[in-house]
This record gives C-alpha cells, sequence and structure tokens, in this order.
C-alpha cells in the first residue's frame, strides 16, 4: 500500500500556517492540516481571516513549494452551536484547497448535535468541504458507538468518522472495528502511546501534548493501516510538551517525518 503523508498542526502550534507550510516542505511532507479556528475557548486564532495577509503569504507558500491542506481545524459543536458563525473559516478553507473540516462534539444531545452537524455539513458543501468527526474519550462523542450515531443520517462522504489511533484504542476500540462503513477510510491520524495512560495525566492532557510517534509505544497502530484504501492520507499527529519544549519547528516537523517514513517502510508500506 502507499500512502500520502501529512503533517498535523496539533503539536506545531507556535508554527504560523506559513510556517507549517515551510517546515512541513523541508522535512519531506507534502500536505499538511491546518489550524483554523482555536479549539478551546480563549486560545487566539491565527488572523487567516479571507483577504488578509497571512492568507495570502500561506497561499503563496503552498503554491511555490507544492504542499496541500488536507483537513482544516477545529469545529467544536456545543448546545449553543450556530454553524453560520463558521462562514469565515470555510471560506478560508475553500480558498486554502482543503478537502475535511474537522468536527468535535461537545453536545450530550445526540438529536440536537445531529441537526447542527447537518446545518454545518450544509454549508461546508457549498464551500467544496466535507466534514469529518472525531470521536474522544472527554468528548460527547466518546466511542465510536456515540460518533456512528451522530454521522448516520447524512450521505457516505458528507459526514465520516475520522480515526485518531490513541482516541480509537483508550475508547476501547478494536483494529476490526475499523471495518465500520461510518469510519473515512481515506484519511487517519496516526500516533502512539503507552498501553495505559500515565496516572499522571488526564485523557485530554495526554492527548493534547503527551503523544508518541506511531511505531514508539505499545499500541497496534499496524493493524488500523490494512483497513484503508490505496490512495489514504496519513496525518502525523503527534503533540509532545517535550518535543515542543526542546526542539524547533523545523526539527520537530523532520523528526515526525523520519518517525513515519521509518514506521511505514518497517511494514512494507510505500508513501509520498
Amino acid at each position: 500500500m502507499s500512502f500520502a503523508l501529512s503533517l498535523a498542526h496539533l503539536g506545531m502550534l507556535d508554527a504560523s500556517p506559513p510556517q507549517l507550510v515551510e517546515a512541513a516542505h523541508a522535512a519531506g511532507f507534502r500536505g499538511v492540516g491546518m489550524r483554523l479556528h482555536p479549539a478551546r475557548p480563549g486560545e487566539a486564532p491565527f488572523p487567516m481571516h479571507e483577504g488578509g495577509p497571512m492568507l495570502r503569504e500561506t497561499l503563496a507558500r503552498l503554491h511555490d513549494l507544492g504542499i496541500e491542506v488536507h483537513d482544516v481545524e477545529i469545529v467544536r459543536i456545543g448546545p449553543a452551536f450556530d454553524a453560520r458563525a463558521f462562514d469565515g473559516v470555510l471560506a478560508s478553507a475553500q480558498a486554502l484547497g482543503a478537502r475535511r473540516l474537522m468536527v468535535n462534539v461537545d453536545d450530550v444531545d445526540t438529536g440536537r448535535a445531529t441537526a447542527h452537524i447537518g446545518m454545518l455539513a450544509e454549508r461546508a458543501a457549498s464551500h467544496g468541504l466535507n466534514l469529518g468527526l472525531e470521536f474522544m474519550v472527554y468528548t460527547a462523542a466518546r466511542s465510536l458507538q456515540v460518533a456512528r450515531e451522530l454521522v448516520r443520517p447524512f450521505a457516505h462522504d458528507a459526514v465520516r468518522v475520522v480515526v485518531d489511533a490513541l482516541h480509537f484504542f483508550r475508547a476501547g476500540c478494536t483494529p476490526e472495528d475499523m471495518a465500520d462503513p461510518s469510519i473515512d477510510h481515506h484519511f487517519m491520524q496516526i500516533n502512539d502511546a503507552p498501553a495505559r495512560r500515565h496516572p499522571g495525566l488526564s485523557a485530554s492532557e495526554e492527548g493534547r501534548a503527551h503523544r508518541l510517534f506511531a511505531g514508539e509505544g505499545a499500541l497496534p497502530v499496524h493493524r488500523l493501516l490494512p483497513y484503508l484504501g490505496d490512495d489514504a492520507v496519513l496525518s502525523v499527529e503527534s503533540p509532545s510538551a517535550i518535543r515542543t519544549a526542546t526542539l524547533d519547528i523545523h526539527s520537530r516537523a523532520a523528526a515526525a517525518w523520519r518517525s513515519a517514513h521509518h514506521f511505514l517502510r518497517g511494514l512494507g508500506h510505500d508513501h509520498s
């Protein structure tokens, strides 16, 4: 199998979008995932509004270096969600040529959350975007089963469940669960971790800042790959507080590339 490799912004958030593109290209990546909207209240977004100087600079770097934006983050759907508030993010994502808009769900009311997902999916479709729903044990979409119910009402490509290896296994999934038809089998976030979360870390702390590269931990990440399509994009999303504190953005991107290269080559897979 041959996979395309992409560098996720999480773990590189001290890099602006143009810097992310430069670091990814220098490391060997041909794609990136980009954070256009902060994940948590109080975090300042990058000024990537349509027509703005940072978006123009990012587009120039993408064009000059031949890098693609595979996905953009992150929309969190809570009880008071208003899809219209994300029109600017959708316009910027379209300008970047992104294919997926990543979504988290923070509403335990499944019916209401599904309605809000539908509103967002309709607006996203007009910008050429599909939605990728991530399940994580510290969100309302805490399992594959919940995520499946949330995407069930929608057309196959409009809203799919995206697998992040850490969250997949921490939610109690097994590799055989990858056969679930609600899963996007053309895009996956790869990383690794110890068999059990360190008792000093919360689930969210582990997810946001204490991950290993694929092949460095105890999770059977390699067993997920056979379920993916030959054209699948693997996004290296392995944020590490230690790496952030000790390595600059170019060194972190290079480490992410090397790890993915060795992981895939060791399994007999090609990549680009």
